[in-house]
């Protein structure tokens, strides 16, 4: 009757020693998505540092912009108004267009051959006469001039807007890629706390299973001790005897008669002495 227990007990501890197993492997996954989770949650924290100041770079940067814009404009009514005055007409001299304005035809070239909206030819013919005027705006001197300080005015105001044009434009790209990151990390983010909640999930299960089995552990042992006790004591001891728990006694009563002990039974047992 005591191998009966004495099995159930062992059976037991095997049991909760192993969904105690899965737990500690439960665990350290969870921890370790917590960690990737830190991590990346520290991160979209910095990218949207970047983003913003960033951002609030760019609506300062477009307020200079605007006043450098406003600024050559001025400067280059001030030197054609004085130029013309002199006589000089434009139109003897060769125009060359200047490179930024070549680069904004490419832009728009390209975008409206990728929306079907010129063929191809068209494109090429095009294309092939842009680059050129590129290549001659780039090979083209500095022009002469009658008005070599205002010339001078001139281009440093067009050298200073096209500086706040690059400026506003990286601060810009800046902004949106620090903010195309956040949403790809979030994004994982977004996974990691599905797979934290699925971890979460497996421990609580097991432990919970681990802890039906330490509790089935515990009270097979004590039956065990009162069973030796019980077996202990003389039947020949009247007084000793009489100490013997009836609960105990039915149990071995349950034992002999090959009788299967539940959870229950040994819970009760356990209640009761």
């Amino acid at each position: 009757m005591k191998g009966v227990v004495e099995k159930k007990t062992h059976s037991a501890r095997e049991e909760r020693n192993r969904q105690n197993e899965h737990v500690k492997s439960w665990i350290d996954t969870r921890r370790g998505v917590q960690t990737t989770l830190r991590q990346l949650m520290d991160e979209v924290d910095r990218q949207q540092t970047i983003r913003d100041i960033e951002n609030q770079k760019v609506r300062g940067l477009k307020d200079t912009r605007s006043q450098r814009v406003d600024e050559y404009k001025v400067i280059k009514e001030e030197y054609f108004t004085l130029r013309n005055s002199q006589g000089d007409n434009p139109q003897d001299r060769r125009k060359t267009r200047s490179s930024r304005s070549v680069r904004e035809e490419i832009n728009d070239l390209e975008m409206k051959f990728m929306q079907g909206r010129i063929s191809e030819k068209k494109f090429n013919e095009r294309a092939v006469e842009l680059r050129r005027q590129l290549k001659d705006a780039k090979d083209a001197p500095a022009a002469s001039s009658e008005f070599p300080e205002l010339q001078a005015r001139l281009n440093a105001a067009k050298a200073a807007e096209e500086e706040a044009h690059a400026a506003v434009d990286t601060a810009a790209s800046t902004a949106q890629a620090a903010h195309e990151l956040m949403q790809e990390i979030r994004k994982e983010v977004h996974g990691l706390r599905e797979k934290h909640t699925e971890a979460h999930r497996k421990v609580e299960g097991f432990r919970r299973i681990a802890d039906t089995h330490h509790r089935r552990f515990v009270v097979g042992m004590r039956v065990m001790q009162t069973i030796d006790g019980i077996m202990n004591t003389s039947t020949d001891d009247d007084t000793n005897a009489g100490t013997a728990s009836v609960e105990a006694r039915d149990l071995m009563d349950l034992l002999m008669s090959g009788e299967t002990l539940g959870l229950d039974d040994l819970m009760a047992f356990q209640r009761n002495n």
